[in-house]
């Protein structure tokens, strides 16, 4: 006797185009992300004169990434079980080595003398504007679903590299807002192996909101160091020798990261995410789009 294995509700484009599955996702996700919390912002600064609209455009980023992570659960429900609540104690276990990334990153800076000196309303709307919007565009929205997609365990690493890269590589639309081609570069390449480690705790504890809390808290960091009237400055200066010890320990990081996914690992990962998407590792075949037939005798 034959049965008819069908486990997920089918979404035909996004079953049988990964690529631009994926693709079309960040955009979206970017559009309601981005573009949902920056309007009513905009329209509400300019009603109470309250000046540079970007300072106050996390009080809608906190609310649109969280209802983007919930629009991205409803369209892919009852299979998908989210990705905010689910896991966070499992996830968070996985980040203490950041600590050490902080410390060796802004070791010079406190060598030389050099405090974080500036933490005002700028430093906090960049902060949680970055840390809550690029986690759910680059890699809540796009890890989840390449997951759901690609289920073997070879094909983890290659989830975590392809979503970090792609986040290096919108940093270097920097050059086309005044910052240097050499300062873009090296900003694309330290993003992708912060990206990579970001995705890596992602992949391996299946919760976004630590990622979205640890980037914002990175980046309140390193914006910390920054004189008030900097903070929202271009990368205008050119990359040096003197920028190598950060590629060096971004790309440590990065280590760190794939050690979270080594091979040891991945057959839990797998199964964790499998649990997520209501799946059976054993069960689904590698293409989704491709029912599988079970014998049952």
């Amino acid at each position: 006797m034959e049965q008819q294995l069908s486990p997920t509700r089918p979404h035909p484009f996004f079953d049988k185009h990964t690529i631009l599955g994926t693709v079309v996702i960040i955009l979206w996700a970017y559009c309601i992300v981005m573009f949902t919390a920056a309007f009513p912002i905009t329209i509400i600064c300019m009603f109470l004169g309250l000046g540079d609209p970007t300072d106050y455009l996390f009080l809608g980023i906190i609310v649109t990434a969280p209802l983007t992570l919930l629009i991205h659960r409803l369209w892919f429900i009852p299979d998908f079980k989210g990705i905010l609540f689910r896991g966070f104690l499992k996830t968070l276990r996985c980040c203490p080595v950041i600590l050490l990334f902080w410390l060796a990153l802004c070791l010079p800076d406190f060598l030389h003398g050099d405090f974080p000196q500036t933490f005002n309303l700028k430093v906090i709307s960049l902060s949680l504007t970055a840390g809550f919007s690029e986690e759910v565009i680059f890699r809540g929205l796009p890890l989840s679903y390449l997951k759901r997609q690609l289920r073997s365990e070879k094909q983890v690493p290659l989830i975590v590299i392809i979503t970090g890269a792609i986040f290096g590589l919108t940093h270097l639309t920097n050059v086309f807002v005044g910052a240097s081609v050499s300062a873009s570069l090296l900003q694309g390449v330290t993003t992708t192996c912060i990206g990579i480690f970001f995705g890596a705790v992602f992949m391996r504890g299946g919760n976004i909101l630590v990622p979205m809390l640890l980037h914002t808290l990175h980046d309140a960091l390193l914006l910390s160091f920054m004189e008030a009237d900097e903070v929202s400055a271009v990368l205008e200066e050119e990359a040096s020798l003197n920028d190598i010890p950060t590629v060096l320990i971004c790309a440590a990081l990065a280590a760190f990261g794939f050690f979270l996914i080594r091979r040891s690992k991945r057959r839990e990962i797998c199964d964790m995410w499998a649990e997520t998407w209501s799946q059976t590792t054993e069960n689904l075949p590698e293409n989704p789009a491709e029912p599988e037939t079970l014998q049952e005798v």
